[in-house]
């Protein structure tokens, strides 16, 4: 449909949900996803939002609210609320999701894993960190033991944690988990996949915390002009990557700079 906007095509695609026409409900469905996630990745965060909510009415309606595509729109639209800053609706929507997987699909179902998963990411946002690693760490062991050590969930969830971690102050044990799962990454994903690059960006971010300012930069230098070849260097990742390597080396120019001040002056 050329010359519309995205959420224009929505609002004309919107109505096939309809109860009355349910031989178009599916792939009508589908395919207001599928915009969703485009909405997504352009940025267009509240466009986002309504059109995740007028899915899950749909779904909620035509298919029930405890059936599992339900659910995992109200998965997405938590997210969207996310995505608009909403973190404490977020954060309770995922929690009333998590315990509709947990009695619907039972406690080890991987999209309860990764239901509760959400909820801790949307914890750590709300800035209660100490109850988004402890449920990042509980999520973890669980993702190991259902899917594996090297499943992408589980790599991801390690991630996430070391994340938590560094957010309580404790860097040096974040360090070590974001280097083991960089090496598990580059080797079970590849060097150049999002995932690996996400975490090596973090393991940048982690050796700053720990005064590495110099070994930080040349991480972040790095994960710049691979997210740049990647992504493309518009990318939110890759913008977010270069500012982070700002910081990084205006720390290391700030401590190059004490060292001069305090270095004795021969006269």
């Amino acid at each position: 449909m050329p010359g519309r906007t995205g959420w224009q095509t929505a609002r004309l695609l919107a109505p096939h949900l309809d109860r009355n026409t349910p031989h178009n409900f599916s792939s009508a469905r589908n395919t207001l996803a599928d915009l969703a996630d485009t909405l997504t990745a352009a940025g267009a965060s509240y466009e986002d939002f309504l059109l995740r909510r007028r899915v899950l009415d749909a779904e909620a309606d035509h298919l029930g609210p405890d059936h599992p595509d339900t659910l995992s729109s109200c998965n997405n639209l938590a997210n969207a609320l996310r995505e608009l800053g909403e973190h404490r609706q977020a954060a309770n929507l995922h929690r009333q999701t998590l315990a509709d997987h947990e009695r619907v699909l039972g406690l080890e179902h991987r999209e309860t894993l990764g239901s509760r998963h959400n909820l801790a990411i949307a914890l750590h946002e709300l800035g209660e960190h100490q109850q988004a690693a402890d449920l990042h760490r509980e999520t973890l062991a669980d993702y190991g033991r259902v899917l594996g050590p090297d499943h992408p969930d589980t790599l991801a969830s390690r991630n996430y944690l070391a994340v938590a971690l560094s957010s309580l102050g404790e860097h040096l044990q974040a360090a070590g988990l974001h280097r083991e799962t960089l090496a598990d990454c580059e080797r079970v994903l590849g060097p150049n996949h999002p995932s690996t690059l996400t975490s090596r960006h973090n393991g940048a971010n982690s050796l700053n915390h720990l005064g590495e300012h110099q070994q930080a930069a040349d991480l972040h230098r790095q994960v710049v002009a691979d997210r740049e070849r990647v992504l493309g260097p518009d990318h939110p990742d890759t913008l977010t990557s270069r500012d982070n390597l700002a910081i990084a080396e205006a720390r290391l120019a700030e401590v190059g700079r004490r060292r001069w001040w305090h270095t004795p002056r021969r006269r």
